[in-house]
């Protein structure tokens, strides 16, 4: 299966599962990340909605607009998801972001202080090695 399916990219072109995972939405072992909700903005891209589709190759989010509705995608680079100055400006939630509460942002779409995330965030099914592997790929990026 050729993993990067919809972006022109195979496997073996990233430095690890959680880059792979970030840009293709499959992991290394080919296997599809699954997910649910989100805006409409996935609709049209299901086959090949990844976290890079909405958080940009950057991972620093921006804005977008597809049929008629208006996304604005945050920032999110661990040390930004970490940083005081972020939270203010997503209406200040409190907390870090470590493993278990990027499990809730990203299966459950809930911040670390318990508030839901924008609609337009799907929720993920993704295994705790992979959830752990994207977190770590976040880690990495200035």
């Amino acid at each position: 299966m050729n993993s990067g399916q919809g972006w022109g990219w195979g496997s073996g072109n990233f430095a690890s599962n959680g880059e792979q995972i970030y840009f293709t939405g499959a992991n290394q072992n080919g296997e599809r990340i699954t997910y649910s909700g989100g805006s409409g903005y996935g609709g049209m891209m299901s086959a090949s909605l990844t976290c890079a589709s909405c958080h940009g190759t950057d991972s620093r989010g921006g804005e977008h607009t597809m049929h008629m509705d208006f996304m604005d995608a945050p920032d999110i680079r661990y040390l930004a998801l970490n940083s005081e100055e972020e939270y203010e400006e997503e209406g200040g939630h409190d907390g870090e972001y470590d493993l278990e509460t990027f499990r809730q942002a990203v299966v459950n779409g809930q911040h670390p202080d318990g508030d839901s995330l924008d609609r337009d965030m799907p929720r993920w099914a993704m295994s705790d090695q992979d959830l752990s592997d994207l977190l770590d790929y976040l880690k990495t990026l200035p």
